[in-house]
């Protein structure tokens, strides 16, 4: 029997290679059986795309984005210990946009109230959220450009998210985005950001960016 010479053993072992999401589209059934993976992206009609951060473009957050998200995360758990009207979670956790094409997104920080938390499954499973939460927060990257953002604003309306905080830690300024009338507030250093959708939701601009 005539053995393949290993150039070409190696490219035939190549072309057999399936990893759903990353070598051709993945289903929702398939996402759901996919070990966990530690790690940012959306998935866009069944392919993985990851985030990317930095100057560099490097595929792990920056130390400013990871300072942001746990001062956001510190404020709005504030809120929810105060108020009970709902909780926060943070990155890595999937939102469900459509199920055919898979598609999801992975907001930075969310804020889900009580009665939406209810209808989805137990915190311990896997399943993305759906339905999707009230508030999200994306931290503005350099993979991020207009038409990008614009995609996951689409995406976030289109499964009832009202409300969309950008945040920009380049200009240290907090863009609040209300998706039902398209209507924004921008809010830079020695403001109080505010969210409408949750009342008494306030966050001093400075304390985001603080270190």
């Amino acid at each position: 029997m005539a053995v393949a010479e290993p150039a070409i053993a190696e490219n035939l072992a190549a072309e057999t290679i399936d990893i759903p999401g990353i070598t051709r589209p993945m289903s929702y059934e398939e996402y759901m059986a996919t070990p966990e993976e530690m790690a940012r992206y959306d998935i866009l009609d069944g392919w993985k795309v990851y985030r990317l951060y930095g100057d560099n473009l490097m595929p792990s957050p920056t130390r400013t984005h990871q300072t942001i998200v746990l001062n956001l995360a510190e404020a709005f758990r504030s809120f929810q210990r105060r108020e009970r009207l709902g909780e926060v979670i943070i990155a890595p956790c999937d939102v469900q946009i459509t199920y055919q094409p898979l598609r999801s997104r992975q907001p930075d920080v969310l804020f889900m109230s009580t009665g939406r938390l209810a209808q989805n499954l137990p915190p311990d499973g896997y399943a993305p959220l759906s339905p999707a939460p009230e508030l999200v927060v994306e931290i503005i990257s350099p993979s991020d450009t207009p038409s990008v953002l614009a995609r996951k604003l689409a995406d976030y309306r289109s499964v009832n998210v009202e409300e969309v905080w950008l945040i920009d830690s380049h200009k240290g300024e907090v863009e609040i985005r209300s998706l039902a009338d398209d209507t924004r507030r921008l809010f830079r250093a020695g403001d109080i950001a505010l969210s409408h959708v949750f009342p008494g939701l306030a966050v001093p601009v400075d304390s985001i960016f603080q270190e």
